[in-house]
């Protein structure tokens, strides 16, 4: 069993407490909680497609409850789940539909993700609902786990979230939908509110070296780096993600030799893993004619993502450095930013000219 805890400093801990617990022997999906938007059940889904394939997504038998208590739960992601292959929905408190503030007489409060396999049970469980805030900004603890199934105590708990639970009708959906748009503005609560991306000044930043030299930071003491990619236009296939120099410290290196040379130094090959796969062919170089590192990343033809104007997250965990890529605007990587805003710790990839940024938390 796993901590997951998630701060303004720490973001999308949640999000990637699934990584160990969505694994390709899974043959069962249930997932109970209170509220449910639209951008988390995408996010979510999206991410356990990526550890699993979308074959095997498809063909998994899976069960959903959720709530409508307080009209905290968006009607467009009641149709998401409704249309997931093999999904069967249920509605907790489906009364509520009707009644003033959709308040219910006891409220539907779980958070709970299951992954069963022939041999063991996977799950989450903790504080975040289905949303994009619980998965990624708010902060959330989670357990993640796996464990053998052998007491039923995991099956007891689910028909208990099913006792007082309906299932999910078209025409409740239309009823709800028609009761949740009634309210004026003010008074409807926004479970997923727009992350505002943090002011980032590029021109007053040092750079990355500039702050390892002045002992302003201490690479290895942080658990995740993210990069701006930008074009990604250098390489043929696209992949080649340069990095600031002294980012091999983040990777375990102490590569200093940097001198003069204008030809490529190689410094090393860290473990990566990518949608749960290992990496340990790419390799890390030193190049001198534009002063930068250089990673060769997994292209999209084996497996990788198209790297171009994203924000590119290493995160350290015990199997080597989980790759996490998003679009630049992407709430996840927003909310990467904001971590490292708040940490002061955000950085120019290079020399002055450099108008790209990277960060550390």
């Amino acid at each position: 069993m796993r901590v997951f805890a998630q701060s303004s400093r720490c973001p999308s801990q949640v999000l990637f407490a699934f990584d160990d617990i969505a694994t390709s022997d899974v043959e069962h999906i249930r997932w109970a909680v209170a509220y449910s938007t639209y951008a988390g059940c995408d996010r979510l889904v999206k991410r356990i497609i990526n550890r699993i394939g979308a074959e095997k997504w498809n063909d998994i038998d899976k069960q959903f409850v959720t709530s409508l208590d307080y009209g905290l739960t968006e009607p467009n992601a009641l149709e998401y789940l409704k249309k997931i292959p093999k999904s069967k929905v249920f509605v907790a408190n489906p009364g509520v539909a009707n009644r003033p503030g959709f308040r219910p007489a006891r409220a539907y409060h779980p958070k709970l993700y299951l992954f069963n396999g022939p041999t063991k049970s996977g799950y989450v469980v903790g504080s975040a609902n289905l949303t994009n805030s619980a998965l990624i900004s708010n902060t959330e603890v989670v357990l993640a786990g796996n464990e053998e199934p052998t007491n039923g105590g995991w099956d007891q708990a689910w028909r208990e979230l099913l006792r007082d639970a309906s299932p999910l009708t078209d025409e409740l959906i239309r009823e709800y939908r028609d009761n949740w748009k009634r309210p004026s503005t003010k008074h409807v609560v926004v479970p997923d509110p727009t992350p505002v991306a943090p002011s980032i000044d590029k021109k007053e930043k040092l750079s990355f070296w500039e702050a390892i030299e002045s002992g302003a930071i201490n690479a290895q003491a942080f658990s995740h780096l993210w990069v701006e990619a930008g074009s990604m236009l250098s390489g043929g296939s696209n992949n080649q993600l340069e990095l600031p120099r002294g980012a091999n410290q983040f990777f375990g290196f102490d590569f200093t030799q940097y001198g003069t040379s204008k030809k490529a130094e190689p410094i090393g090959k860290p473990l990566l893993t990518l949608k749960g796969t290992p990496w340990t062919d790419r390799k890390l170089t030193w190049h001198g004619h534009n002063r930068m590192e250089r990673l060769n990343l997994p292209t999209l033809a084996q497996g990788g993502f198209d790297y171009s104007w994203t924000s590119v997250l290493f995160r350290r965990h015990s199997g080597g450095f989980e790759i996490d890529v998003l679009p630049w605007d992407d709430d996840g990587a927003v909310a990467c930013r904001a971590a490292s805003v708040e940490q002061d710790s955000v950085f120019r990839l290079g020399e002055r000219s450099t108008s790209r940024i990277c960060g550390l938390f």
